[in-house]
């Protein structure tokens, strides 16, 4: 573990015990390390958010105390009695396989811990930190389980650090696509439709639209064909795609229709497999890429939907490309091709690598296939990955469960990592469709196929451009790309036939008739980020 990993880890230890030393009915969940810092969920009562500045204050101290950390292992049954007072310890230690646990002390505080910290709390500069938030966080990740406090802290070896990256925190919540999105009136969500379902309204529907008609337009000069496919599909379906039992957990549950079960797709490749299924093929016509803006809809834990980033129902830029074997590094070369003109060319994008996610050999039971499918996959897609010049980094256990990934991480201009896009290789799912053609020998020949997205979703790539561009978006993307500003009254009948003429000409306008001061007018387009202002009055 790096030090940094451990001066954060220990930190959320010291963050538990200043808590304990203000509030001693506490009752503690864990506290991990995450990116740039650390938090810790617990049971607390009237926890306020200008309570961290004391609670920062004590941490403080305790590091000056040059507290030692020490660990041991003790069986469960002296563990039990050493947490008796703390209930979500015990869960853990009832949960946990091993005969023995991990506990830790500093000072007069003790954790359940498999360990990694600082030797002694003078490797931590007390300035080198900050408690930021307090939020909400179900047990567990789950809201079948209580509610409890997460408070955030972020660390870093340096105070220098840790100023520029709160300096960058300012400068992310001003492009939080949460707030920007009210601000500038692109989505909504509502209690009587539900969480993680977001209302898009005519300002961001036109975003969507502006974004599906150039991905549409580009690809079909790329020679994807388009189809359409329904949003709910029968049982058997996704048995013999494999997602039932493999995606099991991350797809709503079925209703009963006319005698037989039905499910809302959670992904739009296994009706694809059906409908390429339906007639006999040639090796003469392929590839075929069917592309599609499919809406599917996945039951995310309402713990983990986050705006538009994580949302149980979306609508993404999905196209499968059925080929022969021969044609696939090919074929996945030219889908890295599209990801980078979309990205480096189109959106300017400039900071993104790839993670190839492998399968993992010691966990077989979550992927389909054997070795030799696996191996032959995995050669294709390092191989078209490498060629491709993208950077790239391996992740063992990421795969599908029907084949590897190479997933687009991309980073916004405030250093922030998403996942944006997939592209997937698969042998599998072809062959428990029954999907063949006809060779040039006369014989049938198993189908391959390529998964890919490069836009990924509507609500999780146009979340990274309210980011990206701080919602100012390009002319040809902006909901309203002109703002008409009469002067005075006298001038609204000029100004609509200014309006008139932009109009005819497809431009997007608002006209701000409103009866305001003109530099009321200009400030709400100004904020409202329209690209161009056109203010008229007698000259």
């Amino acid at each position: 573990m790096e030090n940094i990993e451990k001066i954060r880890h220990s930190l959320a230890h010291l963050l538990a015990s200043a808590v304990l030393e203000f509030y001693p009915k506490t009752k503690l969940g864990i506290g991990p390390t995450i990116e740039n810092g650390f938090y810790y969920d617990m049971e607390i009562k009237d926890l306020k958010p200008e309570d961290l500045e004391k609670i920062e204050a004590r941490m403080k101290e305790l590091i000056k105390e040059n507290q030692k950390f020490i660990g041991k292992k003790v069986s469960k049954t002296v563990a039990k009695k050493l947490f008796k007072n703390q209930p979500y310890k015990l869960e853990l230690i009832k949960d946990l396989p091993e005969k023995t646990v991990g506990i830790y002390q500093n000072g007069n505080f003790l954790d359940l811990c498999k360990g990694g910290h600082v030797a002694n709390t003078k490797e931590i500069d007390p300035n080198s930190f900050k408690l930021t938030k307090i939020a909400g966080a179900y047990w567990r990740g789950s809201e079948k389980n209580k509610m409890l406090t997460r408070i955030y802290g972020v660390a870093f070896s340096t105070e220098k650090e840790l100023m520029t990256y709160l300096k960058m925190l300012q400068e992310a919540e001003k492009r939080d696509h949460r707030v920007l999105g009210q601000k500038l009136d692109l989505f909504t969500f509502s209690e009587l439709v539900g969480p993680g379902l977001p209302l898009w309204t005519p300002k961001g529907t036109v975003i969507r639209e502006e974004l599906e008609k150039f991905a549409k337009q580009t690809e079909e000069k790329w020679g994807y064909q388009r189809i359409t496919t329904p949003h709910i599909a029968k049982k058997i379906l996704f048995e013999t795609s494999g997602h039932l039992p493999y995606y099991k957990d991350d797809i709503f549950p079925g209703m009963n229709i006319d005698d037989d079960r039905y499910y809302l797709k959670a992904m739009n490749c296994p009706i694809t497999m059906a409908m390429f299924g339906q007639k006999p093929h040639s090796y003469r016509e392929f590839p075929v890429r069917l592309a599609e803006y499919g809406t599917v809809y996945r039951y995310e834990l309402s713990g983990v939907v986050t705006g538009l980033l994580r949302t149980r129902g979306f609508t993404q830029n999905d196209a499968h490309i059925f080929c022969r074997e021969d044609q696939l590094e090919e074929e996945f070369i030219n889908v890295m091709k599209l990801h980078q003109y979309y990205y480096r060319d189109v959106f300017e994008i400039k900071d993104y690598y790839v993670r190839l996610s492998l399968r993992d050999k010691s966990k077989k039971e979550k992927f389909g296939g054997n070795d030799a499918i696996w191996k032959k996959a995995e050669s294709i897609i390092r191989s078209a990955v490498k060629k491709s010049g993208v950077p790239f980094k391996e992740a063992l256990g990421e795969a599908s469960f029907y084949g590897p990934k190479a997933d687009y991480l991309i980073k916004s201009s405030i250093g922030k990592e998403e996942t944006a896009s997939t592209n997937q290789i698969d042998f599998i799912m072809p062959k428990r469709f029954g999907l063949s053609y006809v060779g040039q020998d006369g014989k049938q020949h198993d189908v391959v196929a390529i998964h890919r997205a490069p836009l990924g979703s509507h609500e999780r790539f146009i979340a990274f451009l309210i980011e990206h561009f701080a919602g100012a978006f390009p002319l040809w993307l902006s909901p309203v790309q002109i703002a008409v500003i009469p002067i005075s009254e006298k001038h609204f009948d000029y100004a609509k036939k200014v309006a008139e003429i932009l109009r005819a000409q497809n431009f997007r306008l608002e006209i701000m008739d409103q009866n305001e001061t003109l530099g009321k007018k200009i400030r709400e387009a100004e904020m409202q980020k329209v690209p161009y202002l056109l203010i008229v009055g007698n000259k």
